[in-house]
Formats: C-alpha cells, structure tokens, sequence
C-alpha cells in the first residue's frame, strides 16, 4: 500500500493565484471575526464560596480575517457580566466577556467559566470537624492495581491484551505545572451526613532519595497555608498544604521523592489516628495532564490550536514532556474544528457478516485526511509518562469513506485509506528539509501508556462496500529523522498502531490487538526494533516495510522474543487495499503444494494465514509492488526473514537478481520462491517453475545429494518466507497442519 499521496501542484499553483487577486481587490463586507477568546492563563477562574473575584487582569484576543487587525483587549476596553453574588454557591458560574468592535461596528462577546468550591468553614470556638475517611486518591489506587496487575494474567486468557506487560513502577510528577494531591477526605456535617471536601488543611512533609535513604526536606510556612520545601538552598517544592497543589521546580527533576500528607489534628478529629497517605515518584520536566485539552501543549507546530489553547491559557507553555494523571477520553470536541468536515446527509452503513446496519445522521463529524492532531517538531527531547492511564480515541471520529461525501472532492481517504495519526513526532518540517539533511533528530520516549482506538477489525462498508474504519486513527508516527522508543505501552483498536515514516521507533513491552490493518507500518529510510512484544490480531500482515527506490530509502525491522500473530484469509482489508485478493488462491495453492511435497505450508486447517510480515516495493497495487524487483530492506523475527539489501556478498538478494535474470530470459514473468533458515543461520532457497519446485540450479526437487539438508531445513523451520519480484512475505510455517 502507498501510504503516500502526490501533491497536486498545479491545483495549489491555481488557488494561490485566485487567493493573491482576492487580496489584491477585496470586497467590501469581506471583513470577518474570526474568534473573540479569552487568555485563560491572565485570570483566575477557580474560587472559594464566598471569596472575593478578581478580573482585573484579563486578557481577550480578537482575531480578523485581516490580521493587521488582530488585538488583544483588556479589562478596561471589556464589558464582564456576572451575578454579583457569583461566589455565593458552589457550581460553575458563567461570566459573559464583550467589547464594542470598532471594525464590524457591532457587539462582539465571548463566555468562560468560573468553578466555586466549597470551603469547609472551621469556627475557633467550635471542636474540630470529625473526620470519617483518610484514604489514598482514587487515582493512586488505580496506578497501584494497575501497577500490581501488570504481568499476571497469562498470554491466551480474556483481558491480556488490556494488562500492561510489566509492572513495579515509580509514579511520576511534572514540575512545569501544578501536581494535584488530593486524598479521599470526608467529614461529618452540622446535620450528621458525610462531606467529600477537596481541600482541607493538612500536614505535609518532603523527602528526597540520597544513597537509597529518604532525607526530609527543611520546610518553612508562610502565608495563605503556603510552605516552601528546600534541601539545603535549593528551593525543591512550593505546596499549598490546604488546596493540595504541589510546584516543582526545575532543581527536582531527576529526584526522586517521598511525599507524607495527613489531615491538621488542630483542624480535624478522628476516633483512630490519622495514617498518612504516601506518595513515592519520580519529578521530571513535564508538564501535568489531567483533562483532555490538556494535551494540546504536545502541539508546537500548527496554528489550528491557537484558540484552544488561548482559552484555556496554554498559549505560552513550551512543555518538555506530559505526564497523566487519570484516564482520558479525548473526543472531537478537544481539538480544533478546523479539522472536520461536517456531513449534509446521512449515511448508513452495512455489516457484511450480520446485515445489521449502523446509521450516521447529517451533521456527523469526519475527521479530515492527512490531519497529524498532535504534531510535535522535535528540536529537543520530549517525554510521555502515561503512569499507567489510558487515553480513550474509541469514539473519535474517522476519515469519511467514499459514500459519505460522494463527488465531492478530497473529502475522504479513496483508496489509499487514513494518514490520520493522533500523535506525530517529527525532527524536520518537512521531507524536503529532510532530503537535504537526513540527520537523526531528538530522542522522544512514551513509557507506561494505554491507548483505545477507533478501528478495530470489523465489516462495515457503505453503499458503495467502501469500508468504514479504514478512515481510522494511526496511533503515533515517527517522521524525519525522530528517534521514538516506547516502553510498556497497550495501542490497541487503531487502523495502524505504530508508524515509521523515515525515522526509528523503538517498540520494548509493548502490546497491540485488533488493529484494523497492521500493528506496524515501517515506510521508507526507516528502522524499528521490537523487543519483548505481543502484536496480534492485525487485519493484513503484522508488520509492513516499504521500500522507496527512487529515494534510495529502505527500510530495517527486526523483532527479538516477540509474539507477532494474525490469521488471515486473505479477504481482508489490507488484500484490497492492494488489489491482492485475486492471488491470494495461488499464493494458497503454493503454499499446499509445498505440503504436498512433504516441505510443510503457511495455509492451516481453516485454510488461513499468519502473515507476519511484509516487505515490498513503493506501489499503488500488487502488480506494481512485484515488478519492483529493486525493492531494498530487511524483515527479520528471531533472526528469520529476509535481507533484500543488493550487495554481492548478500545471499538473498543474488538470489533474487538470479532468478530475475533466469525469467527475464524465458517468460518474462518473475516467479515465486522460498526461503527458510536452518539452526545455523544458513539460507535454503527453492522456487516454483511454474510445475514443480527446483533448487537454483533448476534442478527438480529430490534429484540431487545436496537436497537432503535443504529438505530437513524445510521441514524444520517454523518461518518460511515468500518472494516474488519486489515484494517478500513472512509467513508462520506448520507441519502438522
């Protein structure tokens, strides 16, 4: 599959003509404005009950289509509208922003929203709240169950595939914004019932790790509950012991530290001893992620999320890495409207197994092609600490198939199905910038992260039998140069789970099932190596590497102690894709005879495949893949596969030039052959010549001495590879089928 699409020059070369005579004869009334937000991080929007607001600080960005225009506003050029007692009760409150345009001549008006919090009121005079429950953050009980679980239930068993392989980890905190610590705390009321309070007062201490022994940090209390913690002179924490916010700053990262938290005795009363809740972890630069929007700080590319972040006070944040919190469902509503096209009508799509139907009514959002949601250049290393949470895409929109849109043009992903990744790390902005300076980029690390997508292996089509969820999510793409390694992580349910497009991914620990195409897309001058892994349930091959030979780009995979599994029948997504279904009956046919000649077969006995892997030339269908005989790389599981690199020395790829050149001379057509390894390492080859199976010598199969190891390697191995042309597939090889 080319998962490339050519730019179509003329057309652009067209619109930006048509754009620049616009500019140059606007019309009047053209003027537009196109968002009024607030700068969330200019004004406080969390109160107490009762506690007295302050606006005086905001901050509003009005922005024209004519950006010579855009300004940003300030509290005395706005109008803020709100109840006056708006901190009186606790709920969200909303406050109405607006100013006099002077360009439109009109009333322009945004909204944010103010959250007041109880605040449990303690009288001196009075004894102290009585206290019911101290217990660690739900959240921290999650990690830990998580963290317990990891390893446990064995490969095969209901939930495997959702359990993350290893466990024993340290928590991990970002110092580049607040972390939140907040226990379960529940007191008794006036009237006997039991409160949930999200701040109370409390005690906290600070330990740093040193020579494997916790030291306490020296704390010194200051005004409004607000303690500073510091290890000799170096200011470690700020913590506002009563909101349970805690501020690292830039001197903890790389510590490891020990956090103690108990209620205030003075404060609260209980009939057992309060017993602390403690947290161990790990700071690092990262900034904390607890909601969705929060993850728009991974983008530092595309302007798209200038409004979002603007609202929410993000605009000015240059994150070194995220760290999550909780599990988060990140839906269409968290990213930028810019990014969908909205459907007018209906459409109704068919599951081809049951003949039920799923209908999508006008309105529905479809994510557009092409689109990278997060897209991060690289210039400097960048972490995703996942502590064992989820991001949830399971019902983020897909690439609209054909049907949705009909004729309208560029709307849907055609037959080259989604480009759509979900996070996308790049070293250069571009492939140009790339071609002319193919240097490895900046190391980016994912550890201890789930993922859901949204294209699991189903069979819906639409009218046309255009498949559904090959409009799915890409999990994550490492392009131009970006090292990525990723460790301990589940992406399970996405079209394509782990991409490499001219850079190198790094996959150890990490788990996926039910991608609707394959585990792993490996395209162009790029490498992956996948250790200690399980990949199964993929729609086409597990694993894809594609070869670009007029680039010179090609491509290295290799897998250590990996479980890599899908079985296939060859009707699958990735087979059209290509336009590979009509051989898939003589690649069974080969793949029986080899059982028929006592050699053992790729075919089971439910007459399917395990195609491990692919590795092919550029192409848009199958007949272009296997006349690219230059096709380079390599596709190794445990030392089996096949090295197509074209140096003399490289047994594979003579003898692919060799039987080239032997069909170039007779039919012209470039015929299959196999090749598997014996315990040493060492190759056997034989091919089909159209009747029977001869060695290279075209010696029939069986008459010469020399057939007896080639024989026993056959019937020994477990990994056969098949090769025509410019495109060679691993298969799983059975012998007791």
């Amino acid at each position: 599959m080319n998962f490339r699409k050519i730019s179509k020059i003329l057309l652009i070369v067209a619109i930006f003509a048509m754009v620049l005579s616009f500019a140059s004869c606007k019309k009047e009334g053209s003027l537009k404005l196109e968002s009024f937000t607030i700068d969330r991080s200019s004004i406080d929007t969390n109160y107490l009950v009762g506690e007295e607001v302050d606006f005086s600080g905001i901050k509003a960005i009005a922005r024209y289509s004519d950006e010579s225009l855009n300004k940003i506003y300030t509290y005395s050029e706005l109008t803020l509208t709100y109840p006056e007692d708006i901190t009186a009760t606790e709920g969200e409150k909303e406050v109405t922003v607006s100013f006099n345009d002077p360009h439109l001549n009109k009333k322009q008006e945004t909204k944010f929203t103010v959250k007041v919090t109880a605040e449990p009121v303690i009288d001196d005079s009075s004894d102290p709240l009585i206290a019911v429950q101290f217990e660690k953050p739900t959240t921290l009980v999650q990690f830990n169950s998580s963290n317990t679980a990891a390893g446990t239930t064995p490969y095969g068993q209901a939930g495997f595939f959702g359990q993350f392989t290893t466990g024993g980890k340290t928590y991990v905190i970002g110092n580049e914004n607040e972390f939140k610590l907040n226990p379960q705390f529940a007191v008794l009321s006036d009237d006997g019932s039991v409160v949930e309070l999200n701040n109370f007062f409390s005690v906290v201490d600070i330990y740093v790790e040193k020579s494997g022994s916790y030291v306490a940090l020296t704390k010194t209390e200051g005004e409004n509950n607000l303690v500073t913690y510091n290890d000799g002179e170096t200011l470690i924490a700020t913590v506002d012991t009563y909101k349970g916010l805690y501020q690292f700053t830039a001197d903890a990262a790389g510590l490891k530290v020990k956090i103690s938290v108990v209620p205030k005795a003075e404060n609260y009363t209980t009939s057992t001893p309060f017993i602390p809740v403690v947290l161990e972890a790990n700071v690092i630069n990262a900034y904390n992620v607890y909601e969705a929007w929060q993850l728009a700080v991974v983008d530092n590319v595309k302007s798209e999320w200038i409004d979002i972040k603007t609202e929410h006070g993000l605009l000015n944040v240059n994150a070194s890495g995220i760290v999550l919190h909780n599990d988060i469902t990140l839906t269409a509503n968290d990213v930028p409207d810019d990014y969908f096209y909205i459907s007018e009508r209906e459409t109704v799509y068919t599951n081809t197994v049951d003949g039920s139907t799923v209908t999508l009514p006008a309105g529905t959002k479809f994510i557009k092609d092409e689109i990278d949601l997060y897209l991060r250049l690289c210039v400097a290393p960048f972490a995703i600490e996942g502590n064992l949470f989820n991001i949830d895409t399971s019902a983020f929109p897909h690439v609209a198939s054909p049907a949705v849109f009909g004729t309208d043009a560029e709307k849907d992903y055609k037959n080259d199905f989604s480009n759509v990744s979900l996070f996308c790390l790049i070293s250069h902005n571009t492939e140009e910038e790339y071609v002319l300076n193919p240097t490895v980029g900046a190391n980016v690390t994912i550890n201890n992260l789930s993922l859901k997508g949204n294209s699991k292996r189903d069979n819906l089509v639409d009218a046309e039998e255009n498949l559904a969820s090959a409009g799915g999510l890409i999990f994550i793409k490492s392009k131009y140069g970006t090292n990525l390694t990723l460790d301990n992580v589940i992406g399970n349910s996405y079209f394509i789970s782990y991409m490499a497009d001219c850079g190198s991914i790094n996959l150890n620990h990490v788990k996926c099932a039910d991608s609707y195409q394959n585990a792993a897309f490996i395209w162009g001058q790029a490498t992956a190596s996948i250790n200690n892994s399980y990949l199964e349930g993929c729609g086409g091959p597990v694993l894809i590497t594609q070869s670009v030979m007029d680039k010179g780009w090609h491509p290295t995979v290799t897998t250590t102690n990996t479980l890599v599994k899908t079985t296939v029948s060859g009707e699958e997504i990735w087979f059209t894709a290509v336009n590979a279904t009509s051989m898939v009956g003589n690649i069974k046919a080969l793949g029986n005879a080899l059982g028929q000649a006592g050699l053992g077969t790729y075919v089971d006995a439910q007459d399917k495949m395990n195609i491990k892997g692919g590795l092919m030339a550029t192409g848009t269908d199958a007949a272009a893949v296997v006349t690219g005989v230059g096709a380079q790389g390599s596709l190794f599981f445990d030392g089996k596969g096949m090295n197509r690199f074209q140096t003399a020395d490289n047994v594979n790829w003579m003898t692919i030039k060799t039987i080239s050149e032997m069909s170039m001379a007779g039919s012209g057509q470039v015929p299959p052959f196999f090749t598997v390894y014996d315990a040493s390492g060492t190759a056997y080859t034989i091919f089909f010549n159209g009747t029977t199976f001869v060695d290279l010598q075209q010696r029939p199969l069986g008459t010469d001495a020399s057939h007896a190891a080639l024989v026993a390697a056959f019937q020994a191995a477990d990994t056969i590879t098949l090769t025509q042309g410019g495109l060679s597939v691993v298969y799983e090889f059975y012998h007791n089928k």
